[in-house]
């Protein structure tokens, strides 16, 4: 039977949701979907490793998603050089970024919702929250920052830069470990595998370059909205020393890590 956010539905679970394409300001083309009923959460991905289709194949994402849709409206987008968005694109700042959330948003019409940012496309949350608070209810920050150098001078993520450039599989499968804080075995490799399909190499470094520059901790005062910051402690880049750094320059801000 079909949803009304277009989905396929079979024995109760969602099947791969119809991928739809909004433009950016700056004329990009960026591919999103939409899942479930009721108050929208914009799930902003990690970029460069985004891609709304083969993540559905992938059985942890997948029930990640599902549960996020339960009981409201759940729209999930690839940023411009990934998945099914646009990949010919120059432009990776954090303005451009941001073109790419609002295009969405206005397209669907979403006057309200709640916004949520992983990893290095935090401060492109941060920013779009501190900007539009009249528009973000919640905040929801997933294992990220608001300077990027605080997460990337560790030596792990130096490591990570080293191997990035001589060997792409090992690389994909590493960064998969760290963010994920999944054990060994088959979901880190289809991690990997979708991280590989998300960009080229070459995207990757450009966006992955422009990404490490983002400083937003000017705009933190701003930031209006209830936020909460959200760590996993099997999470190995970034550290949860920076998860707690951030929630300490929000006002009001709740830490919450997860086991």
């Amino acid at each position: 039977r079909l949803r009304r956010d277009g989905a396929m539905a079979y024995n109760g679970r969602a099947m791969e949701p119809r991928i739809q394409y909004a433009q950016t300001a700056d004329g990009v083309s960026i591919a999103f979907y939409t899942l479930g009923e009721g108050m929208p959460l914009v799930a902003m991905p990690n970029t460069p490793f985004s891609h709304t289709q083969l993540e559905w194949q992938i059985p942890e994402l997948r029930s990640f998603y599902e549960r996020l849709a339960e009981k409201r409206l759940l729209v999930r987008y690839d940023p411009r050089g990934t998945g099914l968005s646009e990949r010919d694109v120059a432009d990776y700042s954090l303005d451009a970024y941001l073109l790419d959330l609002e295009a969405v948003v206005d397209h669907l019409g979403l006057e309200r919702f709640t916004l949520y940012a992983a990893f290095a496309l935090g401060p492109v949350g941060i920013a779009y929250g501190a900007r539009h608070p009249e528009r973000v209810s919640r905040l929801l920050l997933w294992c990220s920052w608001a300077r990027a150098s605080d997460a990337w001078r560790s030596p792990l993520a130096q490591s990570f830069v080293a191997l990035r450039d001589k060997d792409w599989e090992t690389y994909t499968e590493t960064v998969a470990h760290a963010l994920l804080g999944w054990s060994a075995g088959e979901p880190v490799r289809r991690y990997a595998a979708l991280m590989r399909e998300s960009a080229t190499r070459e995207r990757m470094r450009a966006a992955l370059a422009a990404c490490s520059e983002f400083d937003v901790t000017s705009l933190l005062p701003q930031v209006r909205s209830p936020a909460v910051v959200l760590h996993r402690r099997g999470v190995a880049f970034p550290g949860v020393d920076n998860a707690r750094a951030l929630a300490s320059q929000i006002a009001n801000a709740r830490l919450i890590v997860l086991e």
